[in-house]
This record gives C-alpha cells, structure tokens and sequence, in this order.
C-alpha cells in the first residue's frame, strides 16, 4: 500500500511538474531571464520560488480536494471576490493565447537552431499537429503530460550538472562574466524575480491543480504530490541555472541556450534533447489551446472548430517575433498578476483558518 501511494504521489507531481513545462522552461529562456541574469544571487531568487511552488502546489491541490471547484469562475471568485473573477477569467483566456503564441515560437527556434529547418516552417509543422490533436478532442491530458514532464526534468539535471563538470571555472567567474555581457531580465531586482517567476506559472497551474486534486485517492495524497511536484520541478531549475551560469558567455544570446549546453557534452545528447524539447513544447500547447478552446463550445462542433482554425492563425502571426522577446514581453508582465493572485490565495487562507478558530472557539 505504500509502494503504491508513493507511486500515486509521484504521478500527481509529475503531472504537476509537466504542466509547468513548456519551451520557455525547456529551451532555458525562462531561467536565463528569471534566474541567470542575476549571477549569484540567482540562487536566493530560485529558492524563494521554490518555496512558492510547494506552497502553491500543497494549498491548491488540498483547497481542490475539498471544495471541487467545477468552472474556473467559481476558482477565481472564491480567492478573488466576485468582481476580479470576471476580469481573471477574460485575462486568462488572453494569457492562455499569449502562452500558446510562445510555444509556437520555441518550437520554430528549436527546430532552427538544431536540425536548420526555417523558423516559418517549424511554428507552422507544431501549430498544425496542436490544432488537428485539440479538434479531435482532448483525453487523459494528465497521463499524457505525466509521461513527458518528469523525462524533460531528468534530462536538464543531466545537461546543467554535465555543463558544470566541464566549465567549473566558469561558474566561479561568473559575476566577472555578467559585467561585460547584457542579458535580458525579468526585472531588475532577483529577489522579486523568483516570486515573479512563481506568479506568472500561478495563472495557469491553479485551475489546472485543483481539477488534478479530484485524481487524487484522498487529501494527503494530493497535499504531497503538490510538495513533491514543487519541490522537484524548482530543483531541476536550479541545476539547470548552475548549468548556464558556468557557461554564461557562450550562452546568454542564443534563443536555445540548453542545446549549447548538449552540444558541449555531446552531439547525440542535443539531437535528443532537441526531440524532447519538441515533445514538451507540444505538450503543453496543447492543454493550453484547449483550455481556450472549451470556452467556445462543445468539442468537434462547428463553432469549436472555427474558433481552433481562427486563433491558431493568430497565434502564428504573433509567434513571428522574436522568441526572446515574446518570453520577455508576456511572461513578466503576466508574473505581477499571478503575484497578486498568489497574495490573495494567502489572504483567503489566513482569513478561513480565522474563521475555523472563531467557530470552534464558539462552539467550546
């Protein structure tokens, strides 16, 4: 029974872990911005994301569990009030499209930079594999994540703790490095941009873990897969942002800074994380493309339809910018949203234990 509650526990982190996956992560865009450029002190702003993401993950999946939210309205009115659920629940519909738009591009540059297939021609080969998936419905999204989430996280350990073995050195000239380099950043202050980083992620993962949360055998079980999946997904991180910081000068202008990082150990290792970045890219897209696509109707509907054909279209004229630019541009701005989100899950937490304390009093 314990064998099996691990595994149930770990299947839930996984899927947790998987969906916060996507090429931003995988190609190291994210932690370049978010972590990396701010050298050493990158390691305090990964710390404090990591505790948000256990937080994140423990508190979502037991609110889950117990008030089984059906829509993500009835989420976002619960923590928010009834007047910001409206505004949340159009702003992520938007964020979702924004996110979808980044996957594309990542996918175009991945394609690129390894196997020199055109950036045009890559977004359009993953934008037209996501809209033919998502028009023929989507099931078991969370064995299909779960399966590609924790490979992605198994492979980055490898290449960042590979990439420090052989550039040692450079991690410890790192600061010396930063000064002569310019590398785009979140924001200009590290300790924020780990919280920033946590937020952006809290806009999606929270409609996502509390309907994970109902997979889960009972509350202690989901509590620990959202520890597990927090803790593990920020620690992958931080090997990762060891990994580019020891190679921060080769690295800080490329779109795919961990495919430098392959090819340094060795070009059979890139070939295949290049096909795994693909699979991650993929797999988050998909769910993310659905998740704006079900507000439009029913699946394989007419309606349905033409709202997939329409918004992958626009979601490919906008991946044509730059792909550094599009995780700059959208993820940080979209970051100071899910903070105050992630402030008022807090209130509402402080705030219901206050209440459960008032009422027992009372009842003494």
């Amino acid at each position: 029974m314990k064998e099996k509650s691990i595994l149930d526990i770990m299947k839930l982190g996984g899927a947790y872990i998987a969906f916060c996956i996507g090429s931003g992560y995988a190609t190291g865009q994210e932690i370049m911005q978010f972590f990396s450029a701010f050298g050493w002190k990158s390691i305090g702003a990964v710390i404090i994301s990591m505790v948000l993401f256990v937080w994140l993950g423990a508190t979502m999946m037991r609110d889950g569990r117990k008030l089984c939210f059906k829509t993500d309205t009835e989420v976002w009115r619960y923590y928010c009030g009834n007047v910001c659920c409206h505004v949340l629940n159009v702003f992520v519909t938007f964020f979702l499209f924004g996110c979808f738009s980044i996957m594309i591009g990542g996918a175009g540059a991945s394609l690129n930079q390894y196997f020199g297939i055109p950036n045009v021609i890559g977004r359009i080969l993953m934008a037209v594999l996501c809209l033919g998936t998502v028009m023929l419905g989507l099931n078991k999204l969370v064995d299909i994540i779960g399966l590609i989430g924790p490979v992605i996280i198994v492979f980055s350990i490898v290449i960042g703790l590979g990439a420090i073995f052989l550039n040692a050195d450079g991690l410890m000239q790192v600061n010396e490095v930063l000064q002569g380099i310019e590398v785009s950043a979140s924001c200009s202050n590290w300790a924020f941009s780990g919280a920033l980083y946590t937020g952006y992620m809290a806009i999606l993962v929270i409609p996502f873990l509390l309907q994970l949360s109902q997979s889960a055998k009972n509350t202690k079980t989901a509590v620990l897969g959202g520890i597990f999946g927090g803790f593990f997904l920020v620690l992958a991180i931080l090997v990762m942002n060891l990994g580019l910081l020891s190679n921060i000068g080769a690295v800080y202008d490329q779109e795919i800074p961990t495919l430098i990082l392959a090819e340094q150990l060795h070009p059979v290792l890139a070939g295949i994380f290049a096909i795994i970045v693909l699979m991650g890219i993929f797999s988050t897209a998909v769910p993310m493309l659905w998740m704006v696509y079900r507000k439009a109707g029913e699946e394989r509907t007419k309606k349905y339809n033409l709202t997939c054909v329409v918004t992958v279209i626009a979601a490919l004229i906008l991946s044509m910018l730059p792909f550094t630019t599009l995780v700059g541009t959208i993820y940080p701005y979209t970051g100071y949203i899910g903070v105050i989100l992630m402030i008022c899950v807090f209130v509402k937490q402080v705030l219901t234990k206050k209440e459960k304390r008032s009422l027992s009093g009372k009842i003494g």
